[in-house]
């Protein structure tokens, strides 16, 4: 029953974020090139009540980029019923990938797609291997974990600050081993680890998480929190590879060039 209630309540959420995205697109003259889902639902290790995080990168009609004064670059709505929505220009996107900020990677791999223009989502998804620097997105995993990782000494833990340490994690550390992006779903990251004890106690945890509510805490196996030192010291002490710096920009501003144009002919009236 709580899994067809849970079903329900997605199936009618998408519809809703729909029309929102329909209606924004309507009101503030933009064109939404993809809107995903971007938190723990994209994560694969949502909770009964989570928000739904969508996100998404729009382009405005080509004279907008035109003008001597800055433009604003993005577009930020108050979290209304779960539903927290914003959104990038499409320059602010790619500007983000060109630093090889881990943002432009992990939307790009959203497993939940609300809307999406096949042929310009395609093109920005080619660039995507020519922008990964090691370095820079082992550091931010480890950076968002760094005032965190106190929570794991707790003898009580909140499980959705669990399992975002886990994460950015076994990210940074498939990062490391495979010096390419890493994949934003949980479980395909869940991989790397290689103790059939460990696993089972994460898909146990996972299952728990699933029923209970964002601010449900639980006693967490001392095996599973040491592994998650033990990774976040080996990573921190571990040289990466360093890239960002070397980057093609013309090929960010050739592909960007080509989407504002095509979008502008397919789907803004005034030229």
């Amino acid at each position: 029953m709580l899994k067809a209630i849970k079903l329900l309540k997605r199936n009618i959420m998408k519809d809703i974020i729909k029309e929102k995205l329909n209606v924004i697109e309507k009101e503030k003259g933009i064109k939404i090139l993809f809107a995903i889902e971007s938190g723990s639902r994209g994560w694969g290790f949502s909770s009964i009540d989570s928000d739904f995080d969508v996100r998404f990168v729009y382009v405005k009609p080509k004279k907008h980029y035109l003008y001597i004064n800055e433009q604003a670059d993005f577009f930020d709505f108050p979290i209304n019923n779960d539903l927290d929505i914003n959104g990038w220009d499409l320059k602010k996107f790619l500007k983000l990938l060109y630093a090889s900020n881990a943002t432009p990677f992990e939307w790009m791999q959203s497993p939940v797609i609300y809307q999406k223009e096949d042929i310009f989502f395609e093109m920005i998804e080619e660039l995507l291997p020519n922008y990964f620097c090691q370095q820079t997105l082992v550091h931010h995993y480890l950076g968002l974990v760094h005032k965190k990782m106190d929570v794991l000494n707790e003898e009580n833990i909140r499980l959705k600050d669990f399992f975002y340490i886990y994460r950015s994690l076994l990210a940074a550390r498939f990062a490391m081993e495979n010096n390419q992006f890493p994949p934003m779903e949980f479980s395909k990251l869940m991989i790397l680890v290689d103790d059939k004890s460990l696993i089972e106690e994460t898909n146990r945890l996972l299952a728990v998480k699933k029923d209970a509510g964002e601010k449900y805490t639980e006693k967490i196996n001392s095996e599973l929190i040491d592994y998650l030192k033990v990774i976040y010291k080996e990573l921190s002490d571990s040289e990466k590879v360093k890239r960002k710096g070397t980057f093609d920009i013309e090929s960010l501003n050739e592909t960007f060039y080509k989407i504002i144009t095509d979008a502008d002919n397919r789907f803004f009236e005034e030229k």
